[in-house]
């Protein structure tokens, strides 16, 4: 039984380790609503909901009253917006045996129910309250989170890069809720900076003044400047979108009201809303504030009043969180104060993009200067059944849209198109592209993460010259860690030269290249790579997770998995009995990994530093696999205990075994995980796991 053990592990390892050194040579999207602002019709969404909170989405438009700069309009543009419902969020188990992580890059913006960004400002959070949020945070990702919910968590006080922020994957999103650190030297901190004052009392009295520092505005501004750089990235994404911002101290003077009047025109272009968190909890006394009494959670003096710091008192509640209520109320969002429960918040922000109205109007004469030099221009809407309240997005700048164009909306070049490719949290589908990625230890060459990049052939703009096909392309790839942190970054022109058959086969069953990259650290490692066609300019890319182990000083590590279709040759070599089909199928390669119902797959790892007892010095591993659809567990194997030795690797054991798929095995997406406990280990250690995903297609 031992030979046996040792030449199908051998024969499973090698077979699906030969590509690794072999040399190589969409759905329909639907139609998503765009806000307009031009000289003749200016739009504006507005949610409106009853004296419970829920949505009223019965409404016509002799429902409406709109006034531009106190003017009444009449309303030229009405739609319903009846966003999709939330599914009912399930109760995650307690669970040792972590899920396998999934891949970010979706296909689509259509594929996106909700865009959520969560902006945290570092730099005006006290020590406690950025406690509060970072943990409620982490309740809100494993609890709330839903399927197709697009995700980012962005800190004010650190540079960042929009469009690597958005995930759907919580795993990712945990890694940086529990990243977010208290800063000492912000708003809060214990050497916050003040908010200027144009005098201060101590000064008229000849005495000495109060220490000021002017960095206050500097900070606030820097917040602010994030919260439009992230509506900027969201302006791309369909539907209505929100940002979600925890803040303890948001004052507001004439530059940070300047400020806000940009965010709220960027938020009504961006289809954005914005909801303001005050993070500080139930307070015992609250000073008392002008409220709405028709909408108390539209503060009134937010929306038209700015008093600046002249004679505020510092320590005033009221004056510390007027940007916040004024962000939340201009932007039509919510102002969620004195509450304990943070992540409800957020659910609640998100759900808030249930239903909402498009309404528009033609603007007065006037309202747009051709110079694009356009005035701020207030908004109301009023709605006129009795018991409803409303919320909108309370103005925009006398600029229409074809005057605001930026570098984004110019043409593009080479750089910028595979820079924004690699960043992007969706799949480029002009060219189909599948990336396959593995780690490996070799004693030879050390840790490394082997990638084997697919795509197909007949996506390329092939020439024929004096009997050769060329194609010249431009291939980048990225190693992210966690969120916005690059590792590696590579590119290279590639120039393909075939001749007759290869350009038949490429055109049959695509073209591969190899990449290698050195693991000098361990981790969660998210791999981009982004082919661009030179003579189309067509884009296609890819992503996947690597997890790297940490094997420094003997520690248990466990390599990636390979996959292959189990052809008869190959159950022959290892000595079993099964029976496969094998009918000349050429998608079952470690690369592609697609499969027919019916058809078996071999899948091999290799173990490092199992820990060796005894006499004989053995290793007691067990492992089991595990196959998920749609984030559902489908299927549990047997556990196994026999491993091989390597010969070539004194420190590894070698696993592996055949999969047998049904013959009525639904079409789809799959992932296959491996779940590894070394007996002889810790007791309490939690299991190793390593995934690779697979398609199973009726083609």
């Amino acid at each position: 039984m031992g030979n046996r053990v040792r030449l199908t592990c051998g024969v499973l390892w090698a077979a699906a380790l030969a590509w690794a050194q072999a040399p190589a040579p969409q759905p329909s999207s639907p139609a998503f609503p765009t806000l307009r602002i031009t000289v003749t019709l200016v739009q504006v969404d507005a949610v409106v909901t009853d004296s419970h909170g829920h949505h009223v989405m019965d409404l016509d438009p002799g429902d409406f009253e709109i006034l531009q700069d106190g003017q009444p309009r009449p309303v030229t543009f009405f739609s319903r917006m009846a966003g999709p419902a939330p599914p009912p969020v399930e109760s995650v188990p307690a669970e040792r045996v972590p899920l396998p992580l999934t891949s970010t890059a979706l296909t689509s913006s259509a594929q996106v129910r909700r865009a959520i960004a969560l902006v945290v400002d570092d730099m005006a959070l006290s020590f406690e309250d950025l406690v509060h949020t970072r943990e409620a945070l982490k309740r809100y990702i494993e609890q709330q989170m839903q399927p197709g919910d697009l995700v980012a968590i962005v800190r004010t006080g650190g540079g960042i890069a929009i469009l690597e922020q958005f995930t759907t994957d919580k795993r990712v999103l945990l890694e940086a809720a529990a990243s977010l650190k208290w800063r000492f030297s912000g708003r809060q901190g214990l050497m916050a900076i003040r908010p200027r004052e144009e005098e201060t009392p101590a000064a008229r009295r000849g005495g000495n003044p109060e220490y000021l520092d002017y960095g206050y505005t500097l900070s606030a501004l820097g917040a602010l400047g994030t919260i439009e750089q992230v509506i900027q990235g969201l302006k791309a994404f369909p539907g209505r979108k929100s940002v979600v911002f925890f803040s303890d101290n948001l004052r507001v003077d004439g530059s940070i009201h300047a400020a806000i009047d940009r965010i709220t025109d960027l938020a009504n272009r961006s289809m954005v809303s914005l909801y303001a968190v005050d993070p500080g909890g139930l307070k015992a006394e609250r000073r008392a504030q002008k409220r709405d009494p028709v909408m108390p959670e539209r503060d009134t003096e937010a929306v038209d009043r700015f008093p600046g710091f002249a004679g505020a008192d510092l320590d005033d509640e009221t004056a510390r969180q007027e940007g916040m209520a004024a962000l939340a109320a201009r932007t039509g969002g919510l102002f969620y104060r004195n509450r304990n429960d943070l992540e409800a918040c957020v659910t609640e922000a998100a759900d808030d993009q249930l239903g909402y109205y498009l309404l528009g109007f033609s603007p007065t004469e006037g309202t747009f200067d051709p110079a694009g030099k356009g005035k701020f221009h207030k908004i109301t809407v009023r709605v006129l059944r009795p018991g409803l309240r409303v919320r909108w997005k309370s103005g925009f700048s006398g600029v229409p849209d074809q005057l605001q164009l930026t570098t984004s909306d110019a043409p593009k070049g080479r750089e910028q198109q595979l820079m924004e490719a690699l960043a992007s949290p969706f799949k480029a589908a002009g060219i189909k592209v599948r990336l396959t990625s593995m780690y490996v230890e070799p004693k030879t060459a050390g840790p490394v993460v082997y990638s084997l990049l697919h795509f197909e052939g007949k996506d390329l703009s092939f020439r024929e010259e004096e009997g050769t096909w060329r194609a010249k392309l431009d291939l980048v790839w990225t190693a992210y860690s966690g969120v916005n942190k690059p590792v590696f970054q590579g590119e290279r022109p590639l120039d393909l030269n075939f001749s007759e058959q290869q350009f038949r086969t490429a055109q049959r069953d695509g073209v591969m290249v190899p990449l290698a990259m050195k693991a000098r650290q361990a981790g969660t490692f998210l791999l981009r790579a982004v082919v661009r066609d030179a003579a189309s300019e067509r884009i296609g890319s890819a992503s996947q997770y690597v997890d790297v182990p940490d094997t420094r000083k003997g520690r248990l590590g466990m390599t990636g998995i390979v996959l292959r279709q189990a052809t008869a040759d190959v159950v022959k070599a290892i000595g079993s009995d099964a029976i496969v089909s094998d009918d000349g199928w050429t998608q079952g390669g470690p690369a592609l990994r697609r499969f027919r119902p019916g058809q078996g797959i071999v899948y091999a790892f290799a173990i490092i530093n199992p820990k060796r007892t005894g006499s004989n010095r053995k290793p007691s591993v067990m492992s089991f696999v595990r196959v998920f659809r749609d984030g559902k567990l489908i299927y549990t194997g047997p556990e196994q205990r026999r491993f091989a030795e390597s010969r070539e690797e004194p420190n590894q054991i070698q696993g592996g075994g055949l999969l047998r798929l049904g013959g009525q095995l639904a079409p789809g997406e799959y992932l296959l995980q491996v779940v590894l406990r070394d007996e002889n280990g810790k007791k309490k250690a939690p299991p190793l796991t390593q995934w690779i995903d697979f398609e199973v297609t009726s083609g």
